[in-house]
């Protein structure tokens, strides 16, 4: 006769210290290291693994040849509680003033290269003074998951120019800015003036998102062109739109890039700038956010940061 499971405990005995020990078991995967990241000894948290088994009814950690791996079970239960703590340490931090000066938090913040390179060392720079004890934490956003990391927490914040955001995020706009063309100082061809043929014949560098496709940057350039029956001939496809200047510089490629990232750039690579000869919508780069970190102090605090780089930037 086959053994029956043994019957998980009340939920009312998981309580937030064995939630912690739970989020803290299933990332680091790693008694241990669990139990150094929770400040208590191994074998204390070799007691809370077996109580945690007892209430999920599941094995959480199991041991294969590359060491312990969360079962499935519990990585779909870490999302939720990892969304269950954060919802607890709002509700406890909105009701204390957040302190910049004091405070020790980091924020995770998906931002596009273009952000990082105008806004985030403007930003970082503002935070040293202001707030020495804050963190910020950035990645690539990955546009297919943008409102999944936002409602499960792996993202505070996007900071990026959406054409199709997701419905149902609280937003900002921080800047726009327009689109231009850059051709190399000595291009054979291109002295000035650029021709919509002269677009057409050369090749051009453009910036992909790993291999998951073009930026949104991109796809809008070859949308435009498509709507007129014209497609463009890639060159070369980037990790970066930054590289793209270089590139450029030392090519008879084009590329077409924001206008300050151009402009912060000619000067030193030779780079002529020239207007796109089709028309292009304006590059509005905004804030998104969800609703529950709307009345967050701290996050309120980090919003309004972004926002006053974003104003100086915009004045000069």
């Amino acid at each position: 006769m086959a053994d029956k499971p043994a019957p998980s405990l009340p939920s009312r005995h998981l309580d937030i210290y064995l939630l912690r020990c739970f989020q803290a078991l299933v990332s680091e995967a790693h008694v241990t290291h669990a139990a150094e990241k929770m400040g208590i000894g191994q074998p204390a948290m070799s007691t809370t693994l077996a109580r945690l088994r007892l209430l999920f009814a599941d094995p959480i950690l199991v041991r294969t040849e590359k060491g312990m791996v969360a079962t499935p079970r519990a990585m779909e239960a870490l999302r939720q509680v990892n969304h269950a703590l954060e919802l607890i340490d709002q509700t406890l931090a909105e009701g204390t003033l957040f302190d910049p000066l004091t405070a020790k938090v980091s924020f995770r913040i998906s931002a596009s290269e273009s952000v990082g390179f105008l806004l985030v060392p403007r930003l970082i720079s503002l935070l040293r003074l202001s707030a020495p004890g804050v963190t910020l934490e950035f990645h690539t956003p990955e546009l297919p998951v943008v409102r999944q990391e936002l409602e499960s927490g792996d993202t505070d914040l996007v900071v990026a120019f959406l054409r199709d955001p997701p419905q149902g995020l609280r937003s900002m706009s921080l800047m726009s800015q327009r689109l231009c063309v850059i051709a190399a100082g000595n291009h054979p061809d291109i002295q000035g003036q650029l021709s919509m043929a002269q677009y057409l014949r050369f090749p051009h560098a453009v910036y992909a998102l790993g291999r998951k496709g073009g930026s949104t940057i991109e796809k809008m350039v070859d949308d435009a062109l498509g709507e007129a029956g014209m497609t463009r001939t890639i060159g070369a496809t980037l990790t970066s739109t930054l590289a793209s200047t270089s590139v450029v510089a030392r090519s008879d490629l084009l590329a077409t890039i924001p206008e300050r990232i151009a402009l912060d750039f000619a000067p030193s690579l030779g780079l002529q700038i020239l207007p796109p000869p089709l028309a292009l919508g304006h590059v509005d780069t905004s804030m998104f956010w969800h609703n529950r970190m709307q009345n967050n102090s701290a996050h309120r605090w980090l919003r309004q940061q972004l926002k006053a780089v974003a104003e100086s930037l915009n004045a000069a």
